[in-house]
């Protein structure tokens, strides 16, 4: 009896030993030029090998994944370089996650069924998911997590239900924000109750680097609303540009359809062949199992959606396109127009190259109190006011760092001159009010 009973637990050992936990796919070194046609921005802070992804690697925990991306350099210190905002602040300012240059998205593939899920990504990128590996969530690790995740919901609420939009977002795409740079390797956390409780050695992933644009204007609404956060429809990605630009990345070859500048892929010179015909990406598998395209046909370089419309790759998160076995994202309901609000111009998802007209501004009167929904952890309800005025909006992380961004402003503004110290106290005093 005790040595069945010995048998017994060491084969229960042996079968949890076997049973792995940790998946890495190796990426090519040197590939970081889109299909071979790029060039890093003049700038000095960045290199070749900045954006260079050497390798992603997924770690199963009890309660969450623990993604690790390596790249060929160091990854720069945000508080070692200045701040592109003019005031002499470090980048870390704004970057307050240990990076700056670079945005990761990983598209999860997590039920492995061709045509079931989503095949657009997030505006800016310029890229189109094969239905080989359509994705069921999308982690999308940006320097700016927080006021990413507004930008998107108060661009989606544009077109929808608030509640609804907060729903499908808080489903479908994951900001990370516990995150952790070690020399050349990030890693970020992504909990159970998102992904699931999958085996991540089943899922496919389509994974790039961008470049990351950390300066997001803000358009201030009225005092009772929150600033809504404007970049053009790039969502925190600098596209590349024609010829050898300061900042962003530079095109040697005629212009750049799509602003990837390293796509995780383990066959050498396969990205350069996706990439310069614009087809659709195909994803890998963390085990190592071939993945064939669909053979669905190559993508259309994006074009402009009418004003009355969202973005095609944002109306393909309110309602995904027919696809076998595919679950709507949101319901109906909430994919419906607002039935208060007037049209507002949405962002371009034009080629990134072109820079989009910015919204048109609502009239004052007849704008509603804004949309934002903060993140379902970090909700604060939302008192009456009991002089009949709009409720304050909720504050989340993204809100306190605008609000501090707009005093560092103010605060420029007249020690340079530009406005009188009246006009400073004035404005000084719509912020604390705010708070």
């Amino acid at each position: 009896m005790k040595s069945l009973l010995t048998a017994l637990l060491l084969g229960a050992a042996f079968a949890c030993a076997a049973q792995p936990s940790a998946w890495v796919v190796a990426d090519p070194a040197g590939d970081d030029h889109w299909a071979g046609n790029l060039v890093y921005p003049r700038r000095s802070d960045l290199r070749p090998g900045d954006l260079d992804l050497r390798s992603l690697r997924v770690r199963r925990e009890r309660d969450g994944v623990w993604f690790d991306a390596t790249f060929a350099n160091p990854i720069r210190d945000p508080a070692t370089v200045p701040s592109d905002t003019g005031g002499g602040d470090a980048m870390s300012y704004v970057a307050r996650h240990g990076f700056y240059a670079f945005n990761l998205d990983l598209y999860l593939d997590t039920d492995g069924v061709t045509g079931s899920g989503n095949t657009a990504t997030l505006p800016g990128r310029g890229a189109t998911i094969d239905a080989a590996t359509a994705w069921e969530r999308a982690v999308v690790l940006t320097p700016r997590p927080e006021l990413m995740r507004r930008l998107l919901v108060e661009t989606l609420s544009r077109h929808g239900s608030a509640a609804g939009v907060e729903a499908m977002v808080a489903k479908s795409v994951f900001f990370p924000t516990r995150i952790r740079v070690n020399a050349k390797t990030v890693s970020f956390f992504v909990p159970a109750e998102f992904l699931g409780s999958d085996d991540p050695g089943r899922w496919a992933v389509t994974a790039f680097v961008t470049l990351a644009q950390l300066n997001v204007g803000l358009d201030w609404g009225p005092l009772e609303r929150l600033a809504v956060p404007r970049d053009g429809g790039r969502f925190g990605v600098l596209p590349p540009a024609a010829g050898r630009p300061l900042e962003a990345f530079g095109t040697t070859q005629g212009d750049a359809p799509t602003a990837v500048v390293d796509l995780l892929d383990p066959q050498p010179g396969r990205q350069a062949r996706a990439l310069a015909g614009a087809a659709p990406l195909v994803g890998v598998r963390f085990d190592g199992r071939p993945v064939e395209p669909s053979g669905a046909g190559v993508a259309a370089t994006p074009k402009a959606e009418p004003a009355a419309a969202p973005p095609a790759s944002l109306q393909s998160l309110l309602e995904p396109a027919a696809a076998t076995g595919a679950a709507p994202a949101v319901s109906a309901a909430a994919a419906a127009p607002p039935a208060v609000a007037p049209p507002v111009a949405a962002p371009s998802v034009a080629a990134p190259a072109v820079r989009p007209a910015p919204p048109a501004p609502a009239p004052a009167a007849a704008t509603p109190p804004s949309t934002t929904v903060a993140p379902a952890a970090a909700a604060v309800p939302v008192p009456a006011r009991p002089d009949g005025a709009a409720p304050r909006p909720p504050r989340d992380a993204a809100f306190y760092e605008e609000q501090e961004q707009r005093l560092r402003t103010l605060k420029r503004l007249r020690d340079r001159g530009l406005i009188t110290e009246q006009e400073y106290e004035a404005k000084r005093r719509e912020v604390l009010d705010l708070l």
